[in-house]
């Protein structure tokens, strides 16, 4: 524990003041910085939901609408108002129009580089590899900065799972960021935290398949598994439990030579492979076919929409961190597998399925959480690593942008209704209380007990602040 000015307070390496204080002296740059107004505020998070739209999603055609500005900015679309005064969105988001008061809108976040892959929205730092995303393994990952969801395990917030429920701290669904292109995208992954810390990931689906459209998938395929896991149809559970206890035996009797940290790595990661195919727990969470044909069509039958309804399964039996994301699908001119990278033929693609599909499915999930009494518990955060440009190009598409764009946060300790920031009349620039990515994580860590003065170490077991040079957006805390 750190003790600072008489004050305990939690960090993610477990280090007293004067082990700080020596490494401070060491010239590894770590600082305390007092945040009197964030010591009011006990973590309520119990849960994380991060719901992310990968390729970049408008501002104009989302939550930052610009009724005023000149057509060839604002677009054909009309401005509907919201529950929250003030606030319009985009017509296409009716059903999120009835729910922005139970929403915490940024409408203010700028960053500096608009590349797919740079990983600043996930990780509040660019990937070292300069964000080349790679066919094959990805090498630069291992060094990047983690994931926020991995930091965030690594730190046994907002609470590890038990050891014996067969369930994983940290999961990410439908498939690894990048895996139905073939790439390996920087982002969710431990980093230089270790693998240890990458999300389990589940996989569905082949290259090239409109899953994200409407009617993409349906109930009779659909199924979500870890990659592995799956039995074979030799396998039963009783002959699976005879063989993990031979290897127990084989194991025991190969006595020290196991116990390097290597090894003791490889046998964390097969106990839990292990865990993963025994466990009915986990099992069920991932079985969408409990669930009433009803609620699954609310949340919409695209791939999206029951990843997110899995996601809300898989907080309910336990598991902590849960990502789900809108990925793409395929590369080249068909906007169908593009996901929100809308270069060209960006109206026909929101309006065809990428606003109906995330209406359903974020309405469909604080709905469900409402009625469950989680969403207290439960921190939702919608992100998208960049905006979409104010000038619609000459292919009818808007392209990267990173000079504003929206993230949403719901429950956890969030302020229903609160609207943090504002864009110029264009939706260009920030015009009021820029939020760096680093602040939208920093608001994350803070709700879920983990403080301005937590480190974490890298690859050369060098301290560094988790929080750097972000600070949590205290007006949207309850």
């Amino acid at each position: 524990m750190l003790r600072i000015l008489g004050n305990e307070k939690s960090n993610c390496l477990g280090w007293n003041r004067r082990e700080l204080l020596l490494a401070g002296l060491l010239g590894s740059g770590l600082t305390s910085r007092p945040t009197p107004a964030l010591a009011e505020i006990a973590p309520r998070a119990k849960s994380v939901i991060c719901l992310f739209l990968f390729g970049g999603w408008s501002q104009f055609e989302t939550f930052d609408p610009k009724p005023e500005a000149p057509v060839e900015i604002r677009g054909p679309y009309q401005a509907i108002p919201s529950t929250l005064p003030g606030v319009p969105v985009c017509e296409h988001l009716p059903r999120l129009a009835r729910q922005m008061h139970r929403l915490a809108l940024i409408r203010s976040v700028t960053s500096d580089d608009a590349n797919h892959n740079t990983s600043l929205i996930l990780t509040g730092r660019q990937a070292v590899n300069g964000g080349t995303a790679t066919k094959g393994f990805n090498s630069g990952i291992p060094f990047d900065w983690p994931f926020f969801m991995s930091a965030l395990q690594s730190c046994k917030a907002p609470r590890p799972v038990e050891p014996t429920s067969g369930l994983p701290n940290n999961l990410c669904l439908p498939n690894r960021l990048g895996r139905l292109e073939g790439y390996w995208r920087t982002g969710p992954y431990g980093g230089f935290l270790g693998s240890r810390f990458d999300p389990l990931c589940t996989q569905f689906g082949q290259n090239g398949q409109k899953l994200f459209q409407p009617r993409g998938v349906d109930a009779e395929t659909l199924s979500f598994s870890p990659a592995g896991a799956a039995l074979g149809p030799q396998m039963t559970l009783d002959t699976l439990a005879q063989r993990s206890s031979l290897l127990a035996q084989l194991e025991a009797a190969r006595g020290d030579i196991l116990r390097s940290k290597q090894t003791d790595s490889w046998n964390a990661s097969q106990r839990q492979s292990f865990d993963l195919l025994t466990s009915t727990r986990f099992r069920n969470a991932l079985d969408l076919s409990r669930e009433t044909p009803a609620t699954r069509d609310r949340y919409g039958w695209n791939l999206f929409g029951q990843s997110v309804l899995s996601a809300r399964r898989l907080v309910e039996a336990g598991v902590p961190l849960v990502t789900a994301i809108w990925d793409c699908t395929l590369e080249g001119p068909d906007i169908a597998g593009l996901s929100w990278d809308t270069h060209w033929d960006h109206f026909q693609a929101c309006q065809g399925w990428l606003l109906p599909g995330f209406d359903l499915a974020l309405s469909a999930l604080l709905d469900d959480l409402v009625d469950r009494g989680l969403l207290e518990e439960t921190l939702v955060v919608v992100l998208s690593e960049m905006g979409r440009t104010p000038k619609i190009n000459s292919r009818a598409g808007r392209d990267h942008w990173v000079g504003t764009y929206p993230a949403l946060f719901a429950g956890g300790g969030t302020i229903p209704g609160a609207v943090h920031g504002r864009s110029d009349p264009t939706g260009a620039y920030v015009a009021e209380n820029p939020v760096k990515p680093t602040d939208l994580l920093a608001t994350a860590y803070t709700l879920c007990g983990v403080g301005p003065e937590a480190h974490i170490t890298d690859h050369l077991g060098r301290p560094l602040s988790l929080f750097g040079d972000g600070a949590a957006i205290r007006e949207i805390l309850a």
